[in-house]
């Protein structure tokens, strides 16, 4: 009796194991081939523009990292859960899961980039803009950074032939805490406390500027449209700029705060006591790698309204679409024209009937 309930429970934990798998993997799977083509999208829209200013700098940076974890990492990761060992040998075991911190890292000092150089455009707008030379070193050392603060990772991964396996191998138990705790805050705690003073301030001041716009409008009434209408196109473009790397922040803190969250529990708290803590780690891994899927429909909705008319002229398709499109616009503009200008001539007859008749009524 006590055989048969043991053989069913194990049964039903099999059950589940699979189910999470086929769940994990499928989520995995829709996250790669999405990321990857928004990325490769986004990617080649920025390539092919002659001339970037720093914001696109930035964002091809970003645009190229989530490529490199949805092409490269999520695959990997697959692999390694679908055969249920390691199967790439040692040289790849000290090379993927260090790739994939580093990614994360490379993600926050870029997004840290960029709201210090909208920080810096829109607080003090009378300093230099950035050369194209400065943000490609800021770039490189970006990446400099992540892979140097990664590199305690890569030495403490060890690869056991024997087991398959690949995991990590700490000499003491403080020092998995250590490295939890490093990652949190120079990953993601740290970087959040310059990101969000940056908008704020941002804020304030777009507002304030806004505030001031309309009082300097009521003073001076109609006089000097132009100008008004440049600060005002502006003031809009700046703050169109600042929502979109607002909301990449706001993103990126709440996809990964729950996996940060699961490793300072499990390290710090009794979290590797909770029997379905692995089971929610799942998750918690999905959310990291559903941030690189959403950062491109953050990103590049300007970056593709941009370059819209030089895809179309590459791909026949986009092509035929882009000229169906044209066709339709032009067929409810002359649509409007027609009814514009039948109600011209209905009025025009009208009037001239009415003079017609009072011209009559006084000559009798």
């Amino acid at each position: 009796m006590d055989s048969n309930k043991t053989t069913s429970n194990l049964t039903t934990e099999a059950l589940n194991i699979e189910t999470l798998t086929i769940i994990q993997v499928a989520f995995y799977t829709v996250i790669a081939i999405t990321g990857t083509a928004a990325n490769l999208v986004l990617c080649g829209a920025l390539l092919r523009r002659k001339h970037r200013n720093t914001s696109e700098y930035f964002i091809l940076n970003l645009a190229i990292t989530d490529l490199m974890t949805c092409a490269i990492g999520i695959p990997l990761d697959m692999a390694v859960i679908l055969i249920q060992h390691w199967p790439f040998g040692a040289f790849m075991c000290k090379v993927v899961y260090p790739l994939q911190t580093a990614l994360i890292g490379v993600s926050v000092a870029t997004l840290t980039c960029m709201a210090i150089e909208r920080y810096r455009a829109i607080m003090t707008p009378f300093k230099p803009v950035l050369t194209a030379r400065v943000v490609k070193i800021t770039v490189c050392a970006v990446w400099g950074l992540s892979v140097a603060l990664v590199s305690p990772y890569i030495v403490i991964l060890k690869y056991k032939h024997d087991e398959l396996s690949c995991a990590e191998a700490w000499q003491s138990d403080n020092h998995p805490r250590v490295f939890t705790m490093c990652l949190f805050l120079l990953f993601y705690s740290l970087p959040l406390c310059v990101i969000a003073p940056a908008y704020i301030c941002i804020g304030f001041r777009l507002h304030l500027d806004d505030k001031k716009m309309r009082r300097f409008d009521k003073r001076q009434g109609a006089g000097n449209r132009q100008f008004h209408k440049l600060v005002r196109q502006r003031t809009k473009t700046n703050i169109v700029i600042v929502k979109t790397f607002l909301f990449g922040a706001v993103a990126f803190a709440l996809c990964l705060l729950p996996y940060h969250l699961m490793w300072l529990w499990h390290d710090f708290g009794n979290g590797s006591q909770w029997n379905h803590f692995y089971d929610v780690l799942v998750f918690a891994n999905a959310l990291v790698y559903f941030n690189s899927l959403v950062d491109p429909f953050i990103f590049g909705g300007t970056v593709i309204r941009r370059n819209w008319r030089k895809a179309c002229a590459a791909s026949p398709l986009l092509r035929c679409l882009n000229i169906s499109v044209e066709k339709r616009r032009n067929t409810n503009r002359n649509r409007s024209l027609k009814q514009h200008l039948r109600g011209s001539v209905k009025q025009r007859s009208h009037t001239m009937s009415s003079k017609m008749d009072i011209e009559y009524t006084s000559s009798v």
